[in-house]
């Protein structure tokens, strides 16, 4: 049976990436954490809560151990030293990295090079498993460790258990993170058309600038929130009365998860989204698709003129989250996948 305490996550320094990903499902199954900064054996300790304290762990008191996205030598020496004494190394990947490269807006492609992808594919080989977001990463990651998983993203609710304060405008709005240029690009269109005809509307973004490129046509209506600690993140999205959530047909949005959704939906912000990176919306019910930016000008004009429905379709979205993506209800298929992973022999695993 499994003992949350023999379990060690070790996520990518203080980024969002690690706390989503690793810091938040262990928090919630009772497993120590870590957030280191650099290379073996460059190491260095960012965050953490190891045996009750924030330090240095002994990897080699675990059961399982999992990295996130773990590159080079150094950690490959690592997975096999703990492999030789029992402990089951899980590979840790948010995003399908392959396609970073091919972003040209991606501020951090230079990363995933073919050198760097041949060092990170090193050690998905090397690593008795390899657990992702969703099923697309997994499939394109199968050829490199036969044992995969995916463990969904939850949210921690209680981080957004804000009030949106009220307001005269009705604000719509984008948060994110880098490589999103292409596939927002059409939507800023739609959004300045409805703008232009809803004169109470304002266009807002957090992380990345975007709403400075409607900022000349509309002055006083944009705002751009810089980037800024994910602790600060459900606070400055109440800022939101409906989201955007735009994909492209890339593979690099094919490997998309739907967090975006999952953080408006745990504000009962309404979002409007792409079918193909947030399949589980119920069009009408808890969100919206838009298959295209030629639909996203009704899809707003509709919520930005009925508040009754901005606030029953983002109550549902919430009551979703509640139900299906709450950590204390994600943290399941975590503590199932280690369960299933110390049943499996460790010749069956090591690669």
């Amino acid at each position: 049976m499994l003992d949350p305490s023999r379990v060690l996550f070790v996520g990518l320094g203080k980024s969002a990436v690690g706390w989503y990903r690793c810091y938040l499902p262990a928090m919630h199954m009772g497993a120590d954490w870590v957030g280191l900064a650099g290379e073996p054996p460059e190491m260095v300790f960012q965050t953490g809560l190891v045996k009750g304290t924030s330090t240095m762990p002994n990897f080699e008191d675990y059961d399982v151990v999992v990295l996130q996205q773990p590159r080079g030598q150094g950690w490959f020496r690592i997975i096999k030293r703990l492999q030789s004494k029992g402990v089951k190394v899980v590979f840790e990947v948010d995003d399908y990295l392959h396609a970073i490269h091919k972003m040209p807006e991606h501020d951090y492609k230079e990363f995933f090079s073919k050198d760097e992808l041949a060092r990170l594919e090193l050690n998905m080989r090397a690593c008795d498993a390899l657990v992702c977001s969703t099923p697309y990463i997994g499939r394109r990651y199968h050829t490199f460790n036969q044992n995969v998983w995916v463990c969904r993203n939850g949210v921690d609710l209680g981080r957004y258990r804000l009030t949106r304060p009220p307001r005269p405008t009705v604000n719509i709005g984008w948060a994110g993170a880098t490589g999103h240029n292409r596939a927002l690009a059409p939507w800023l269109t739609a959004v300045g058309r409805v703008m232009a005809e809803r004169p109470a509307t304002t266009f807002v973004t957090i992380g990345m600038n975007y709403a400075d490129a409607l900022e000349t046509a509309f002055p006083n209506r944009t705002l751009s929130i810089p980037f800024t600690l994910i602790d600060t993140y459900p606070s400055a999205m109440t800022m939101f009365d409906v989201a955007l959530a735009p994909a492209g047909k890339s593979a690099f949005f094919q490997g998309k998860s739907d967090l975006r959704w999952l953080e408006a939906a745990a504000l009962g912000v309404p979002i409007v989204a792409d079918p193909q990176t947030y399949p589980d919306i119920t069009h009408g019910v808890d969100g919206f698709h838009a298959n295209s930016a030629a639909e996203v000008p009704e899809l707003l004009r509709e919520l930005v003129d009925d508040e009754e429905l901005r606030t029953r379709v983002g109550a549902n979205a919430r009551k979703y989250v509640e139900e299906k993506r709450d950590m204390r209800v994600a943290v399941r298929q975590w503590e199932a996948m280690f369960e299933a992973l110390l049943e499996i022999p460790a010749a069956a695993t090591a690669s």
